[in-house]
């Protein structure tokens, strides 16, 4: 069996006024699907009975749409995820991706997570911001990710040529969803279950630190010199200046900050002597 899809592209810009008038003739909803132009493709799907006209779709959309196709698609839902999948190229270096997912265009970092219980599948736009900022360093030394969740950052960071990498964090099914992963990537990290509410974080140049403040203002009394760079993530921004000074009280300096909505991210380096 197959569903009649029509497709719509857009600007990314025109997106919502289109969404407004196309979702009242959607039986089954629309499908948003960002594409590497800087458009976005509208997918409606159903029996073709259900669907409205094309031209009145054309109406609709006016001077805002860019093109308009029909098709057949498959009716089982395991074909449609892969045909809905579209890469998300984090800084035009590194795809995350769910293993079902195709393999990205070669010279592309192709990191691959299995589904899973475990937090963190790239998709959050802290995880997203911290990957960028880890394609902005120079790679190379023990690289510690604190809070590995699936361990997409340490996986990452043993692809762009960090090592030994090690992450930690205090679920067990993170951590065995984080080994899991990077068997499946081919790569070597040493994944370890760990309170760091309790116990000291082993030393690393550059640490990766994704966690609750309570983590962070303990993590910051306890760590382990010499730290070269460090990027913490999982702080809200009504108290993002408590964890500043518990990591400056640890001899780092801010060098960046990203607020994104209630979020913050910051990047610490040694502080001059």
């Amino acid at each position: 069996m197959s569903v009649h899809e029509l497709a719509l592209v857009v600007d990314a810009a025109d997106v919502e006024a289109v969404l407004d008038e196309v979702l009242l003739l959607a039986p089954h909803g629309v499908i948003e699907v960002p594409t590497e132009e800087g458009t976005v493709e509208l997918r409606l799907r159903g029996a073709r009975a259900d669907l409205p006209e094309r031209a009145r779709v054309e109406a609709i959309a006016g001077s805002r749409l860019r093109r308009l196709a029909e098709r057949e698609v498959p009716d089982d839902w395991r074909e449609r995820r892969v045909l809905d999948y579209a890469p998300m190229v984090i800084g035009g270096r590194l795809v995350v991706r769910p293993a079902w997912a195709p393999a990205p265009a070669e010279g592309l970092i192709d990191v691959a997570l299995i589904q899973s219980d475990a937090f963190g599948t790239g998709t959050h736009v802290t995880t997203r911001t911290c990957l960028e900022i880890m394609l902005g360093l120079e790679a190379g030394g023990a690289f510690l990710d604190l809070g590995c969740g699936s361990g997409v950052l340490a996986i990452a960071a043993a692809k762009l040529g960090w090592s030994p990498v090690t992450g930690l964090d205090r679920d067990p099914v993170a951590v065995e969803a984080a080994r899991a992963n990077a068997e499946l990537n081919g790569v070597a990290i040493e994944v370890a279950t760990a309170e760091l509410l309790a116990q000291p974080p082993p030393a690393a140049p550059t640490i990766f630190a994704n966690a609750p403040v309570a983590v962070h203002l303990t993590v910051a009394r306890k760590l382990i010199s010499p730290v070269e760079t460090l990027v913490v993530a999982g702080i809200k921004l009504n108290v993002v200046d408590r964890v500043v000074a518990a990591y400056e009280r640890s001899g780092l300096a801010e060098r960046e900050r990203f607020e994104l909505g209630t979020w913050a991210i910051l990047r610490f380096g040694a502080a001059a002597a």
